[in-house]
């Protein structure tokens, strides 16, 4: 019950989670999964054969283009947060003027 709530909270606009947060927790463990899979295909593969029969260049392949997704999901959320920490400090500061021209 507890992995449900918390990702609902990641969900909410109005806590520090958002659906940016969300997307970069659900690439992360999509990631990990599709590596944990590979690794026991290869597991697999030395059990039966003896050897890796794969092709390891086009796996290597595969994994950078999976984990490059997962930076990739993680750049809105850098940007945003970047974003929403300077309309923080202006808004303390009283700088309404220079949070509207970013817009």
């Amino acid at each position: 019950m507890g992995i449900i709530k918390y990702l609902g909270s990641l969900i909410k606009n109005d806590t520090g989670n958002s659906s940016k947060s969300f997307a970069l927790v659900m690439s992360t463990l999509v990631s990990f999964l599709t590596s944990l899979v590979i690794c026991g295909i290869l597991v697999y593969d030395v059990y039966c054969n003896g050897f890796i029969k794969t092709d390891l260049e086009a796996l290597g392949i595969f994994i950078i283009c999976v984990y490059s997704g997962n930076a990739a999901s993680g750049v809105p959320k850098i940007f945003g947060d970047k974003y929403l920490s300077r309309a923080k400090m202006f808004r303390k500061n009283g700088d309404e003027e220079e949070i509207n021209d970013g817009e």
